[in-house]
């Protein structure tokens, strides 16, 4: 491990232009690893924590229960992996009596380090960290700890494909939980834990505020809605813009998704898309920070309803009655009426089978 020299700077309130004037926070903080049936991949991400330029004092990972007998195997394998790696990082190993599922697994792992710590980093058992990872991580915490409006810290660069920033981390309004940071504070304030799987605090997602941005998790939201389905990562995106919190992002990823097409993955099971990790540098080190916390001039402007619902058409959504009543409401002028009417016509037919079959419409 290399020797990590820290600068003088000490938050007060404001943010130096660079990261590198940031000191290491004093504790640092703890990694939170979620692990499950995939040793083969964990056993990867080991090894990167393990080259890492500065290694946390300690590694929490949460182990969730067994579904089915054939996973005990594959999760006593991924016990083994983490009691060796303590010669390397002291390890506290959570195990689940049972399966909590991934995603309350990760909001109580996350719940839990938090009533006892004032910071953590989060990794996943699919998401290879380069060797800057948590020292930059580390740094950003220490950065933006009294800015109470960040409501976390990413290493994955999710800024849409058309847009640009002049600096090596940028503010958005949507967040990938693939190695990030978070405060207690405001993670307590979200109260996730004690929300519904479902939880929206927009009530449904036609309500969520419309943007270039934004408008990819208005498509995440509806199918989980259509389709009964959580994810822990859109509901604290949806409840940090309630909250009208921001996310830090850098433009180049410091992590890398090695999950697709893995036997166990849940989410992702088929080929990785091309996006995924196309932004993903072994070197990263995001050094110069956005002077405010502003969102890029683009991020800011909502979109038209006309623009709203040609999106949604391309996406293959379809409008209930009420979704309909609501989006002509929000958007009442003559040109967003006729395209949320027309879309909802167009797609009436998919929306009758799916009521007749007795599924969420």
């Amino acid at each position: 491990m290399a020797a990590i020299e820290t600068a003088g700077w000490v938050n007060a309130g404001s943010v130096p232009p660079t990261l590198d004037e940031v000191s290491l926070p004093q504790p640092l903080p703890p990694l939170m690893l979620v692990a499950f049936t995939r040793p083969d991949l964990l056993q990867a991400v080991l090894q990167g924590i393990r080259q890492q330029t500065a290694l946390p004092p300690q590694i929490i990972a949460f182990v969730d229960g067994a579904r089915k007998p054939a996973d005990l195997p594959l999760i006593e394998q991924c016990l083994v992996l983490l009691q060796q790696f303590t010669e390397v990082v002291p390890v506290q190993i959570v195990t689940r009596p049972e399966n909590l599922g991934c995603d309350r697994n990760v909001i109580l792992g996350l719940t839990e380090v938090l009533s006892s710590h004032e910071a953590v980093v989060y990794l996943e058992d699919d998401i290879l960290p380069n060797r800057h990872f948590y020292e930059r991580m580390a740094r950003l915490l220490a950065a933006y700890r009294d800015q109470p409006q960040v409501a976390s810290i990413s290493a994955y660069a999710s800024l849409p494909g058309e847009l640009t920033a002049a600096t090596d981390v940028w503010v958005s309004n949507r967040v990938f939980p693939w190695g990030m940071g978070l405060w207690a504070d405001r993670w307590q304030a979200l109260d996730l834990a004690n929300r519904s799987g479902q939880y929206n605090p927009f009530h449904c997602f036609h309500n969520i505020p419309a943007t270039v941005q934004t408008k990819l998790t208005l498509v995440n939201q509806f199918w989980l809605e259509k389709n009964q389905q959580t994810d822990w990562a859109i509901t604290f995106t949806l409840a940090a813009l309630h909250r009208q919190q921001v996310h830090l992002v850098p433009q180049v990823s410091l992590i890398r998704n090695i999950g697709f097409g893995h036997p166990e993955a849940k989410t992702y099971r088929g080929q990785e898309p091309a996006w995924v990790n196309s932004r993903y540098d072994a070197e990263a080190y995001p050094n110069q920070l956005p002077a405010s916390l502003d969102l890029l001039p683009p991020l800011q402007t909502r979109l038209t309803g006309a623009e709203l619902a040609q999106y949604f058409s391309t996406a293959g959504l379809w409008l209930s009655p009420r979704a309909l009543v609501d989006l002509l409401q929000s958007y009442p002028d003559f040109t967003s009426r006729i395209a949320f009417c027309k879309l909802f016509l167009t797609r009436f037919p998919m929306l009758l089978r799916r009521w007749r079959n007795g599924r969420p419409v």
